[in-house]
């Protein structure tokens, strides 16, 4: 009698198994049929373009339709940046029942790459945004990567360590326009050391892993000699105590004649 029983419980746990793998793949194929309906086919991506760009297409059509549900955001998100590499993607909003949005806005430009002679604007995130140019463009930092080569492509990621070693210090010179009203002209990376030249002909040198320690130093040094940094050849923050070379009768005169 018990092997009976035990045979007859298998034989149901058996037929229960398959009935419910059964009502499972009905039920996928229901919800499939249902996010493969024609009414959330989405057949073109409505974009939102920021203010002062030169105008594009508002619509972009989506080949093959796809599904609302099944669309790729990364992907998309990825391929408009590739194809607008001065623009980022924001957001991309699913709209029911077929509608997709997407919202681009403007990167934020903190200098211009040089390497072999040639100078490309790039963004806070490291994209390489306009094609090279023989010349620096002017109002725009020239940043100086340790090991960096080229080609400078529009699009491409600077990769180097050396980029993200000075982006704190770009994104801070681009919010605040410079350093204490004094214009940046360049920004070296070499080692752990970020060398900043000022348009007044100036020098300060940060060290990359105390950047915070090293603003505040500054700060200190300005707020107590406003006139510091038309008067020092360089101010050096790369060690305890803060380093001031002084400039030649020459150079002072140089630099107060462009300020």
């Amino acid at each position: 009698m018990g092997k009976k029983r035990t045979g007859r419980g298998a034989l149901l746990l058996s037929v229960s198994f398959i009935s419910g793998i059964a009502l499972l793949i009905a039920a996928q194929g229901a919800v499939d049929e249902f996010l493969s309906h024609p009414a959330f086919l989405v057949r073109e991506v409505e974009v939102q373009w920021p203010a002062g760009t030169p105008a594009h297409s508002p619509r972009f059509r989506l080949n093959p339709p796809t599904s609302v549900f099944r669309v790729d955001l990364k992907a998309l998100a990825t391929s408009f940046q590739r194809k607008f590499p001065s623009l980022e993607v924001e957001n991309i909003r699913r709209l029911l029942p077929n509608r997709l949005v997407a919202t681009m806005r403007q990167r934020k430009i903190v200098g211009q790459v040089k390497v072999a002679g040639a100078y490309a604007p790039v963004s806070d995130d490291g994209i390489l945004v306009y094609p090279a140019s023989a010349a620096p463009r002017p109002g725009l930092p020239v940043l100086i990567l340790e090991g960096a080569r080229g080609p400078l492509r529009v699009g491409r990621s600077m990769d180097s360590p050396s980029f993200w070693k000075a982006s704190e210090l770009m994104c801070t010179l681009q919010r605040d326009g410079g350093i204490a009203g004094h214009k940046v002209t360049e920004v070296r990376v070499e080692g752990d050391g970020l060398f900043v030249r000022l348009e007044s002909g100036a020098e300060i040198r940060f060290a990359g892993n105390h950047l915070a320690t090293g603003w505040q130093q500054l700060a200190g040094l300005v707020g107590r000699s406003p006139g510091l940094l038309n008067e020092a050849r360089y101010v050096d923050l790369r060690f305890g105590d803060p380093v001031i070379g002084e400039k030649s009768k020459h150079e002072k005169r140089t630099a107060r004649r462009r300020s």
